[in-house]
């Protein structure tokens, strides 16, 4: 797709990041003067991270033995059926770390 402003450049698909609230999105950027824009599919994508994040709780690592320790929010407990003694799993991931409740 060319570009609607400068009508010189190809809109190409590349990465961007909103460094404040490190959230990494799509947008089309013209190759030749620079210009970004985003289609709807992109800024929906956008507007669901951001839903995520306005929903997310903040924690507060403690030490527990030789080991780190999260609180996981009373509400969030009981709407994942997550009680004292319940198994789960934790693993890496790029940007962080997933609990997944078994």
């Amino acid at each position: 797709m060319k570009c609607p402003i400068c009508n010189n450049g190809e809109m190409k698909e590349t990465k961007d990041v909103i460094e404040q609230d490190d959230v990494e999105f799509r947008i089309l950027k013209c190759t030749h003067c620079g210009e970004e824009l985003m289609n709807m599919k992109q800024l929906k994508m956008l507007a669901n991270k951001y839903r995520e994040l306005r929903n997310a709780k903040k924690i507060t690592f403690a030490k527990w033995g030789n080991s780190l320790a999260v609180r996981i929010p009373n509400e969030i407990a009981a709407e994942l059926n997550i009680r004292e003694g319940k198994h789960g799993t934790l693993t890496k991931e790029k940007r962080g770390i997933k609990i997944i409740p078994v």
